[in-house]
């Protein structure tokens, strides 16, 4: 493995803004139809591990929105 690019996994950030969307919020069966759609989803390298985790807003959520939808892969 390319020991460059292995610690570059570490750094690796990404934050994507959904503005002006009015006074609407998620709901707790919206919250779980990601989560189920998310472990429904066919890897595309079988040996990586994948997980999602949705966390309310919270020091993980530094753009002021309800919720952040946390991605996490490794081998």
């Amino acid at each position: 493995m390319n020991k460059d690019l292995y610690s570059m996994i570490f750094k690796r950030k990404s934050f994507h803004l959904f503005r002006n969307i009015g006074n609407e919020h998620i709901t707790e069966d919206e919250l779980k139809d990601i989560g189920n759609k998310f472990n429904k989803l066919i890897p595309l390298v079988e040996d990586i591990k994948v997980k999602i985790k949705i966390v309310k807003d919270s020091k993980n959520c530094k753009r002021g929105q309800e919720y952040c939808i946390l991605f996490y892969s490794g081998l």
